[in-house]
């Protein structure tokens, strides 16, 4: 077969999925990713737990793969039921922002998009760009989410944000992401201001190893850059008291309690000068990678994010030129 009629298969195969798809079964897909009992997703879509699963017969008839496994508590996502209900979930979230976008169009506006960023470059570089943005491009409407890289990554795949500020994370295929390095971020050690650990400063890691810790969760890339500081310095891994994804909630623990937390530098500068918490002179080694502006390699570009984006890039090199001068 050559490749331009293997191109014209595929793309008729396409075509007559595109023709039988359902509204519903997109939908049902939808919902058992979020509950995998077929009965609760289908009172969830007022639909008979019959006809639920007679659509999902039928989509699986049409993909001619198996999409679930059946037992008896409910429904196992196989891996082609894992990808295609991230392609359901993507299907509807584009279909909600074209209602959105018909909306701004109709609004005098161009288009709408959905941002995630860690908080390390929500000050210096997220922060002043929605700031300029409604002089600079008055068009353009966007929505910000702040989060861990792992839950960036996860709304990205529900197709809740077009773009994340992050880091690739464990379990995600590198060839599912476009990732464009941005900018360092040094991480330093603080604890609340009337800590006593300020009484006699620490000077080494290994003087901490007896403390409690506020850390981000396990997954997170910065718990694993703390992990691997006490790891290369061959020392056990502290007591971590409370996991949090939080930073405000981080910085609201330390001030009510002796317990230490690891923060970027931008971070901290947003917090220092309200004497709050305050940074202990112990050197972490730089072991976080850069972060990046993630986002799905199937996902097209509208002109809207292809701003959004080369405006996060600019102010990214422009940050990193400062910190070399």
């Amino acid at each position: 077969m050559t490749e331009a009629s293997f191109d014209g298969t595929i793309r008729i195969m396409t075509d007559n999925l595109i023709f039988r798809l359902k509204f519903r079964q997109l939908l049902l897909l939808r919902q058992i990713g979020r509950e995998p009992a077929l009965n609760r997703a289908a009172r969830s879509l007022n639909l008979s737990q019959p006809t639920a699963s007679k659509l999902l017969q039928d989509i699986e008839t049409d993909l001619e793969v198996q999409l679930f496994e059946r037992h008896t508590q409910g429904l196992t996502p196989t891996r082609a039921g894992l990808v295609a209900i991230r392609h359901a979930q993507q299907i509807l979230a584009d279909l909600g922002r074209l209602r959105h976008d018909l909306q701004a169009v109709q609004q005098g506006l161009s288009g709408t998009v959905a941002i995630g960023t860690i908080s390390a470059p929500l000050r210096e570089i997220i922060l002043p760009i929605l700031s300029d943005l409604a002089e600079a491009q008055p068009d353009i409407s966007v929505t910000l989410h702040v989060s861990t890289s792992h839950d960036l990554i996860e709304m990205m795949q529900e197709g809740r944000i077009d773009l994340a500020i992050g880091r690739p994370v464990e379990g995600i295929p590198a060839d599912m992401l476009v990732v464009e390095l941005l900018a360092e971020e040094h991480l330093v050690i603080v604890a609340g201001a009337r800590n006593p650990v300020h009484q006699t400063p620490p000077t080494c890691l290994g003087e901490l190893t007896h403390a409690r810790w506020v850390a981000h969760m396990a997954a997170s890339p910065m718990r694993q850059a703390l992990e691997a500081a006490f790891t290369m310095a061959r020392l056990p891994l502290p007591l971590f008291a409370v996991e949090l994804s939080s930073i405000y909630a981080t910085i609201e623990l330390l001030t009510q309690s002796d317990m230490l937390a690891v923060l970027s530098r931008p971070v901290y500068n947003s917090f220092k000068d309200a004497g709050i918490i305050r940074e202990l002179p112990v050197v972490l080694p730089d072991i976080l990678t850069p972060y990046a502006m993630l986002r799905l390699r199937d996902r097209t570009m509208t002109p809207a994010m292809t701003y959004l984006s080369d405006e996060i890039k600019r102010r990214a090199i422009r940050l990193s030129d400062s910190a070399i001068r």
